[in-house]
């Protein structure tokens, strides 16, 4: 009998699935973990309609080693709705790598695809993550087949730390409330435009439990022409249940750590910070614009930088798809650029479906990866 057991994991388990994302963090010279406390379901919420989460449990411990996601969302394709999968969330505690576990993971997530709910699923791998790269795009163990997809570039944009008063503007304003049927109505409209973009309705913003949860539409910027929306974006703080805490410097990041804050803080600029400490970030979302209007887009991007000022975050993070109009725009404001490769994952049962996708620009809403 094996050591190791495969299983759907549930609300019992959350402290360890919080344990396994505190203890895997991506490497860089800042090295970053992703944490969703106080609940790791309760942060699962924005990830789709429907999550599993499989868990490899360590038999002789009852603790869970690792996991990975399944989530199921609604989005738009070939601009009609329709279910698709995202893969997320792979980890596996360091001690317990290289143990066949990957291939027997892939196998629980096949079965559970047997329900015949998805045709293929979306996932991201880091750029630069070669030992990921390797073991999950080669085929082997009868995985299924990684098809890429380009990239997905997150864009961090650096917000002013001293309040500033953004400059009035008639053509972009702040949502209320009364907003929210022509919020919906333009999602759902300009929307299917781009492949993979979510289908919206009001509850993903009412509901606690929505897939906007944590959204607040007094940061919601629209722009409008004649009357009618054109353009929106909004910073999501989702700090009350996903953060990214801070798990390391590299040599020289930790040796200059110390001057750089001063110049910071001579300059009103963003810190480093110490290590344990969140990142104060404000995810970019809902960066859609009628007829790719670069020049709306522009202006929305430098009202939201200014609207998001001061000392509640440090910085701004925007995801686009290297084929977006719009991903030009938004690197003319960028402090540092974290790219990913997108790839569309299936089983034999899925390549009907994926080849006849159109050549509609990619969209991937980074709050819920």
């Amino acid at each position: 009998m094996s050591r190791f057991q495969f299983e759907l994991a549930g609300p019992d388990d959350d402290a360890d699935l919080r344990h396994v994302l505190a203890a895997t963090p991506m490497a860089g010279r800042m090295a970053v973990s992703f944490r969703r406390e106080p609940s790791w379901f309760g942060g699962a919420v924005v990830d789709g309609f429907s999550r599993q989460v499989v868990g490899c449990r360590d038999q002789d411990t009852g603790r869970i080693v690792g996991f990975g996601c399944r989530s199921l969302r609604e989005l738009y394709v070939n601009g009609e709705p329709r279910t698709i999968g995202y893969l997320s969330s792979l980890r596996l505690l360091p001690e317990h790598r290289n143990r066949g576990l990957i291939a027997r993971g892939y196998a629980y997530f096949h079965r559970l695809h047997a329900d015949g709910r998805t045709p293929f699923y979306l996932t991201t791998i880091a750029d630069g993550n070669e030992a990921a790269l390797a073991v999950l795009t080669s085929g082997r163990a009868r995985l299924p087949a990684y098809h890429p997809a380009g990239r997905f570039h997150t864009i961090a944009i650096a917000l002013p730390q001293r309040k500033a008063s953004a400059a009035p503007s008639s053509a972009i304003r702040v949502a209320q409330a009364a907003d929210l049927p022509a919020v919906v109505e333009f999602l759902n409209t300009v929307g299917p435009r781009r492949q993979f973009f979510p289908v919206y309705r009001a509850e993903a913003f009412l509901s606690p439990d929505g897939l906007l949860r944590g959204l607040e539409l007094d940061r919601l910027l629209l722009a409008e022409r004649g009357g009618r929306i054109v353009g929106m974006l909004t910073g999501w703080d989702q700090r009350a249940f996903r953060q990214q805490i801070v798990h390391g410097y590299s040599t020289w990041l930790r040796c200059v750590r110390p001057i750089y804050n001063l110049t910071a803080r001579l300059r009103g600029t963003a810190r480093l910070p110490a290590t344990g400490e969140p990142l104060p970030t404000l995810m970019g979302a809902l960066p859609l614009v009628a007829d790719d209007d670069v020049a709306v887009f522009g202006d929305l991007l430098g009202r939201l930088r200014d609207l998001c000022g001061g000392k509640r975050a440090t910085h701004l993070l925007l995801g686009l798809h290297e084929r977006d109009p719009l991903f030009a725009v938004a690197r003319r404001f960028q402090a540092a650029c974290y790219t990913s490769l997108l790839f569309l994952v299936c089983w034999p049962d899925g390549d009907t479906a994926r080849l006849a996708l159109d050549g509609r620009k990619q969209y991937l809403e980074l709050g819920s990866l």
